[in-house]
């Protein structure tokens, strides 16, 4: 029989319970159900036939159970997780790279006393031409009626080259993508329908933006960019998103004098630039308060910047470049995903990390300059271990049979940075057929034109605690 296990966990944001007792997150073709406590697996929603892309858990009481799914299937699932059961499914026969569903953020108008139509926003594939010939744009943003399904609104917001992840207010009023140089947001109709088109406004820079975050309350849109740079556009849509009835804060708004950082007489009152990242910003989130904004990239550290200030705080040595920031419905706990496919629930008040899932670790980033990288993992069969090389100069076991990660050991003794360059690399790790010994084999990368060291280290597995620690180093091994 074959054992499956070691699934991507951090592929798409994963979604907290109501209660906040569970966390949701898209996992390979399933959706895993961990225990917030224990960090542990103790469901899984399955049905999808290929990857999962977003995980949307629909908000209410503590007591109610339900999450929309969309996947690389082509397929929307309503879900009541509690009892881990479909109960229903819309086919729209194309890939779906991301999904987000507005009404459920926002408050239901109190007038109306019949039921809205719920839809969801979608970025999926387009479909080929006439002649059956694929399009230059390979996305498109659509809508689609979750309540009555018969087919997709013909309203098609934009099209994209690439499949771009949306992003969504709190208050679930605005839509946006980041779009090489350009943010697009639109307003989502009050009352939204097949035929209601959205208005949209656009923002420049310079720089391909990589990420964007909606203020909760405020009409305030941030931005990174790839080159670590955080842009803070205020009052967006003064001009094209008000409402009849609504005045301005400033009523002459022409001209870029009285717009100070907005580029090409854009529709944002200000914008403001941060600059602290070395490389791209992945994750950009405001608190729930909308006091802060927290950002992320690839040195594995969460910067929390004051709003008003711009005065910053430092959450470091989280050890992987981050990818999602994800509040749970207990203002003071959070959950951060991160490239080594770990995700960490963390404590804002105290800023410390209580918990984490380990998903196995990922392919080592380099493998580009080192030619003599085995990416062949070790087994165990017996005891359904795997182990692998890990980014930070150790090796990590991973049980299929619990698909988990159990533990890690440091193979080289340095402290690693993820931005730092590399200069020593773990190429090979092999376990003898009882799985008691382990070999590792490091090598030190040439520098300006001086040879690399290689350095063979064995391994005996400890019977009373049940891991390995090193008996034999041998340099140079020949």
């Amino acid at each position: 029989p074959t054992m499956r296990g070691g699934q991507s966990y951090v592929s798409c944001p994963p979604s907290f319970s109501n209660d906040g007792n569970r966390l949701l997150v898209g996992c390979g073709t399933s959706v895993a159900i961990f225990s917030t406590a224990t960090a542990l697996q103790v469901s899984s929603l399955e049905g999808h036939t290929s990857t999962v892309t977003s995980v949307v858990v629909v908000p209410g009481s503590k007591i109610l159970n339900y999450c929309w799914t969309s996947s690389l299937d082509g397929t929307i699932r309503y879900w009541d997780f509690s009892l881990f059961e479909c109960i229903k499914k819309i086919d729209l026969n194309l890939p779906i790279f991301s999904m987000v569903i507005p009404s459920l953020l926002s408050t239901p108008e109190e007038s109306s006393g019949k039921k809205k139509n719920v839809y969801a926003y979608v970025c999926m594939q387009t479909e080929n031409g006439k002649d059956n010939k694929p399009k230059l744009c390979t996305a498109q943003i659509r809508k689609c009626n979750l309540t009555n399904y018969n087919k997709l609104s013909k309203v098609t917001l934009k099209e994209t080259k690439w499949p771009q992840r949306l992003t969504i207010s709190p208050c679930g009023n605005f839509l946006g993508i980041k779009d090489k140089r350009k943010l697009h947001i639109w307003k989502i109709p009050k009352v939204d329908s097949d035929s209601a088109v959205s208005k949209k406004i656009t923002l420049h820079h310079t720089k391909t933006f990589s990420v964007l975050t909606f203020h909760p309350t405020e009409r305030i849109v941030a931005a990174g960019d790839v080159t670590g740079r955080i842009l803070i556009f205020r009052g967006f849509g003064a001009q094209n998103f008000q409402e009849n009835g609504e005045l301005l804060n400033r009523t002459s708004m022409t001209g870029e004098e009285c717009k100070p950082g907005v580029r090409q007489n854009d529709d944002a009152e200000s914008c403001s630039t941060w600059h602290w990242h070395s490389s791209g910003v992945n994750l950009l989130s405001f608190s729930s308060d909308g006091v802060y904004l927290y950002s992320g990239g690839k040195e594995g550290v969460l910067v929390f910047w004051q709003l008003d200030t711009g005065k910053k705080k430092f959450l470091p040595r989280i050890g992987s470049p981050l990818r999602y920031f994800i509040d749970s419905p207990d203002p003071s706990v959070s959950s951060i995903s991160c490239a080594d496919n770990q995700i960490h629930i963390f404590k804002i008040s105290s800023m410390e990390i209580m918990r984490s899932i380990s998903g196995i670790k990922p392919p080592l980033s380099s493998q580009d300059i080192c030619e003599s990288i085995s990416s062949q993992a070790a087994f165990d069969c017996t005891s359904g271990l795997v182990a692998v090389q890990t980014e930070n100069y150790g090796i990590q076991f991973y049980s299929l049979f619990a698909n988990r990660g159990l533990y890690e050991i440091q193979v080289c003794e340095r402290n690693y940075q993820p931005v730092d360059d590399v200069t020593v690399v773990v190429t090979m790790v092999e376990l003898s057929v009882d799985g008691s010994m382990m070999g590792t084999v490091e090598v030190k990368l040439p520098e300006e034109g001086i040879g690399g060291l290689i350095c063979l280290k064995l391994w005996d597995l400890d019977s009373d605690t049940k891991r390995f620690s090193m008996s034999t180093l041998i340099y140079e091994p020949h």
